[in-house]
């Protein structure tokens, strides 16, 4: 009798257990919300599983329209290995205002893109599939930045991974960077591969040089205009400046919480490295690697006790919409701008030379590091 009332008990504990585990049926299948903290153009996964985001533009409520259907328009391992469709995000779909995706829990990035009835692109929205990125405490309170560019999957030296992805300035979609640590033959790097076949460069004109055009439109690399250097046509010297500020912005491509950092002589780069010049030579963390420098290491650092990476992934020529210079010049946007020029931080691996605040035109293609917004 006794063991026919413990088998019972033991039973009705078990059946307990279910029905609380799963009362409502579904929360096993349950997404995983994004944007719980803030809505953003960029959403950092670091596990397999099934996530929802709210289908806004960047961090704002708006929403970015009648969503009919969505396409997932590239992905890829941030290198030279091919992708299959669906190694890293399956399974989207549009819901209650939510796009939902699988997500197989291996390092890379993917587009995914909300379309309406035409199959116009309403809205895109990059998938940074990597480990939590790292804050790295910069030197002279200037700051904190991420320990890795925008679309890295590591933060190693040497490694085709810690490379990331690149944006012309005041775009959020980003686009293809090197592929491999060799150098460029002709001029042209190797690009990473993805699972899409890339649209050829436009020249910006009253049509192609809009935001509307550029969102429509996020893998089309927007070639400079003779009036302002700028992919943003205008008929005149003079550009908009609206689009990536240090209040972020619906077009900021950073994750929540996170976006493009001040440049200039009062930006965070001149800051912790506590000088006023605009070009200087250095020495020390040059020595680690051939394909970026360790800004722990060199005799005027950014940060010191771990290593702060920054590869030279060349740039994206604003009148070519060709990926040139990868392995010996490194260019990184600020929201800063110069006249119709932004401000970047760029290294040039030939004279071993830092430039805190070179201005550049706005319709290049540069590597992005993120900095907490305060």
């Amino acid at each position: 009798m006794k063991k026919f009332f413990f088998a019972l008990a033991i039973a009705v504990l078990t059946i307990g257990a279910t029905v609380s585990c799963c009362k409502d049926g579904k929360d096993a299948d349950k997404p995983v919300e994004l944007s719980s903290g803030e809505t953003a153009n960029c959403y950092v996964v670091s596990a397999k599983g099934t996530y929802s985001f709210p289908a806004v533009k960047g961090n704002s409520a708006e929403s970015v329209g009648n969503v009919r259907e969505t396409e997932v328009l590239w992905e890829s391992f941030g290198s030279m290995v091919d992708p299959n469709a669906g190694d890293l995000v399956s399974e989207v779909r549009f819901e209650d205002g939510k796009i939902i995706f699988n997500a197989s829990g291996k390092k890379g990035n993917a587009v995914i893109a909300a379309k309406d009835g035409t199959g116009t692109i309403l809205w895109s929205w990059h998938i940074w599939m990597t480990d939590k990125p790292r804050e790295q405490v910069y030197d002279n309170n200037a700051g904190i930045m991420m320990d890795r560019n925008l679309g890295a999957t590591s933060a190693t030296p040497d490694d085709i991974t810690s490379f990331g992805l690149m944006y012309q300035w005041g775009r959020k979609d980003p686009f293809r960077g090197a592929g491999e640590l060799v150098s460029a033959e002709n001029g042209k790097s190797s690009l990473i591969s993805t699972t899409a076949k890339w649209p050829d460069a436009v020249v910006s004109d009253k049509t192609t040089g809009t935001i509307e055009y550029a969102v429509s439109h996020p893998m089309t690399f927007i070639i400079e205009n003779s009036n302002n250097s700028d992919w943003f046509y205008t008929d005149e010297w003079d550009s908009d400046d609206t689009r990536w500020q240090p209040g972020k912005t619906v077009y900021d491509p950073c994750p929540a919480g996170w976006r493009v950092p001040d440049g200039g002589s009062d930006g965070i780069w001149a800051k912790a490295l506590g000088i006023t010049d605009d070009y200087f030579e250095s020495t020390g963390g040059w020595d680690t690697g051939h394909s970026g420098v360790d800004f722990s290491k060199t005799d005027k650092p950014l940060a010191t006790g771990e290593t702060v990476w920054y590869p030279y992934e060349g740039l994206i020529y604003s009148d070519s919409g060709n990926l040139s210079l990868a392995l010996d010049l490194g260019g990184y946007w600020s929201v800063t701008k110069r006249s119709h020029y932004g401000y970047v931080l760029a290294m040039m691996k030939y004279d071993q030379a830092v430039m805190p605040y070179l201005d550049s035109p706005r319709a290049h293609g540069c590597s992005v590091r993120c900095m907490k917004v305060r």
